[in-house]
Formats: structure tokens, sequence, C-alpha cells
């Protein structure tokens, strides 16, 4: 597994990378958001770790560089920004995960494990989840509507509303969603999902709702 730490301190970059060498992964390091998007365009790469106090090109503007490249990389945001704004920024920058400095090397290297599991698989061809109103395009992760216009959707937000297509009207728990998309036991006291289910209610189109029931999870009303 090779993972790109993205981390302008150097005592940091250089104990976060002694960590994961010694779990066995192939490690990487770039100091600045430039030389981070210059080695994840040419290389492959399993997942970035993320500093977003960066000099020149921040991490918000990393994060919207790997979305606009349509780099399928996990991103886990490391950062000393703690406030509930900054995380939301990242996630919906397209951030898998966002942990706070100072950090418990155990701690990350657990968040590292997960992130290199996979996210569900969407199928391959256009998605036709006909009761609710809309397609998937899943080779291009486009949401198209009724007119024939398309949205463009990230990773996450196409697994989620897919997800959530497949049974229209039904209650899907926040349990299913998280160990659906995510695909492990995510810390319960996250709002990682309700974050993504926001994203998609902005961009579905005037009559399809995704319902929030208070202790249950979410239902997708079709327009």
């Amino acid at each position: 597994m090779r993972i790109l730490i993205v981390e302008d301190e150097p005592l940091i970059a250089r104990f976060v990378a002694r960590g994961l060498r010694s779990e066995g992964y192939t490690v990487a390091i770039a100091t600045d958001g430039e030389g981070a998007v210059e080695r994840l365009a040419g290389g492959s790469w399993d997942l970035v770790i993320l500093d977003l106090l960066l000099p020149g090109c921040d991490g918000f503007e990393v994060l919207r560089e790997i979305s606009g490249r349509r780099l399928d990389v996990p991103v886990l945001v490391l950062s000393a920004r703690r406030e509930v704004d900054a995380r939301v920024r990242a996630l919906d920058a397209g951030a898998s995960d966002f942990l706070a400095k100072p950090f418990a090397l155990d701690e990350l290297l657990a968040r590292v494990r997960v992130q290199l599991r996979r996210p569900v698989t969407v199928a391959e061809e256009v998605a036709d989840p006909a009761p609710a109103g809309f397609e998937l395009d899943a080779p291009n992760h486009e949401l198209v509507m009724r007119d024939g216009g398309r949205r463009m959707l990230s990773d996450r937000e196409f697994a989620v509303l897919e997800y959530l297509s497949r049974t229209p009207n039904e209650l899907v728990s926040r349990q299913r969603l998280l160990n659906a998309v995510w695909g492990y036991q995510f810390d319960p006291r996250s709002n990682v999902v309700d974050v993504y289910v926001g994203r998609l209610r902005r961009k579905l189109e005037p009559g399809v709702r995704i319902e929030t029931v208070r202790g249950g999870g979410y239902r997708l009303i079709p327009g």
C-alpha cells in the first residue's frame, strides 16, 4: 500500500512516516500542496494523509484538485484545525475522514487501516432506480435529471444516493449506510452521514427528498 503524507512540519511528517513504515506501508512525503498535486497526478496512491495548513496551495485546494481530476484516492485529513466548520468544509471538499492534532499514533494507524478498506462498489453501468425519478451514471459519477441535466457527485455522494435509491420510500438506518458506504463500524458520534445527506439534498431536483427520521435514519422520497 502506497501512502502520501502531505505535511510541512518535518517532525510531524517524519513521526507519521516512521509509524506507517513500521506497519509495512510504502510512504512518501510532500511538504506543500503543489508538490502533493504533482505526486498524485503522476502516480498511483492508496491513501493521502493531508494537513490543511500548507504553504501556498492549502489543503482545501488539494482536495479540490483531487476531486476535479477525479483521482480515486481516499484522503485522511490530519490538522490542527479542530473547529467543526473546518471538519465540515474538509468533508464537503471530498475528505474521507478527519483527525485533529494532537493525535495518538495508534488512533491514526487504526484510521489508516479503515481507509484502506475500499467503500462499496457501485454498478458499472447506469443505475436505473426508475421509481426514484432520476438516474445515476456510474462511470461518470453523475446524477442525471429528468430533463437530461447532469450534476457531478463525489464517490461517497454517489454511493450514498445509490444505496438509498435501491429502496425508495423505505427507512435506511444511519448504521446501515455507514457500514455499506464506509465499510466499517464508524464512530457513532460522527456526523459524516448527515454531512453527505445534506450535500445530496442541495443537488437533488425539486420534488425528490431525503427525509430524516429522528432516531431512525433516512428515507428517499421520489418526486
